[in-house]
């Protein structure tokens, strides 16, 4: 019976470690996705559209197919020399956002800011 339970115990570890894994990943991804799509748009003089259309559609191709199957939300403010670029998404770790121990574990956001280059930024 204790080999059983040794058994369950160890997949359970298993399964909890590799949800945190994923979890961080899918982080550490969205973070880079954020930083990519302001710089982007900052550099190139891109306006951030209605809604940030713009910055939406450069962080979803930058995501791939976990753009498209996700609930994505992506914000972009230009403000003076500043461009902001917020993403937002759900975390591919089911297991781990449904038993997330009181944590926000559900939920990915990331902010970006670069200053923006070009005639309104400042930078030519």
């Amino acid at each position: 019976m204790s080999a059983v339970f040794g058994l369950a115990m160890f997949l359970f570890l298993l399964l909890l470690a590799s949800q945190v894994l994923l979890h961080l990943y899918a982080t550490s991804v969205v973070t880079s996705v954020a930083f990519d799509t302001a710089r982007q748009v900052a550099a190139h003089g891109q306006d951030c559209g209605p809604e940030g259309a713009t910055a939406e559609e450069i962080a979803r191709a930058r995501l791939g197919a976990y753009g498209e199957a996700n609930s994505l939300r992506v914000l972009c403010r230009q403000q003076g020399p500043m461009t902001t670029v917020t993403v937002q998404t759900t975390t591919p770790a089911r297991a781990l956002a449904t038993a997330s121990f009181g944590l926000d574990l559900a939920d990915i956001e990331r902010t970006a800011s670069v200053r923006t280059e070009g005639p309104d930024g400042g930078e030519a």
